[in-house]
């Protein structure tokens, strides 16, 4: 007979202080986000909500690679690091797919396509293609932004404490 696999441990609570500061932190980052993109205008053409959406979201990377470099070399509270990350950043830089889908919609010719469940030809492919281009950009450049805040944050590698760089 052959034993039976070890049971893998319950998952650990993360602790009352955690949960609070990620709960704080939320509501200050969708403050945050609300703040900065609120003052776009509502009417004509999309491009000043995709700029502050960028701005919001690249901005976001780069606080939140910052905060992770600087957590790298430095022994920061964990309710410090996940209320700050997850928290006020997390909520600063999400719903941007929502947002941008409900502003781009209208021009794209999608309103239709959203109401009746009907394609609307060319606007439909030309919008849909518009996303897919928005998402690819917005990846790669996220990217180089939380990266930059890696740098400047001093990010050093797990097990490299003692080597210089």
């Amino acid at each position: 007979m052959t034993a039976a696999p070890p049971t893998p441990p319950a998952p650990r609570h993360p602790g009352w202080a955690v949960v609070g500061a990620v709960a704080a932190g939320g509501a200050l980052g969708t403050l945050l986000r609300w703040l900065l993109v609120a003052p776009a205008p509502e009417s004509g053409t999309p491009v000043a909500q995709w700029v502050s959406l960028g701005i919001v979201n690249l901005s976001g990377s780069l606080v939140l690679g910052l905060l992770l470099g600087v957590a790298s070399r430095r022994e920061l509270p964990r309710w410090l690091v996940a209320g700050l990350g997850t928290g006020v950043l997390g909520a600063y830089t999400s719903l941007s797919a929502v947002v941008l889908a409900a502003s781009v919609a209208p021009v794209a010719g999608l309103g239709d396509f959203i109401r009746t469940g009907s394609p609307g030809g060319w606007p439909l492919v030309a919008g849909l293609a518009g996303t897919l281009l928005a998402l690819a950009a917005g990846a790669a450049l996220g990217t180089m932004a939380a990266a930059a805040g890696l740098r400047l944050g001093g990010y050093r590698a797990p097990g490299t404490a003692g080597r210089g760089a």
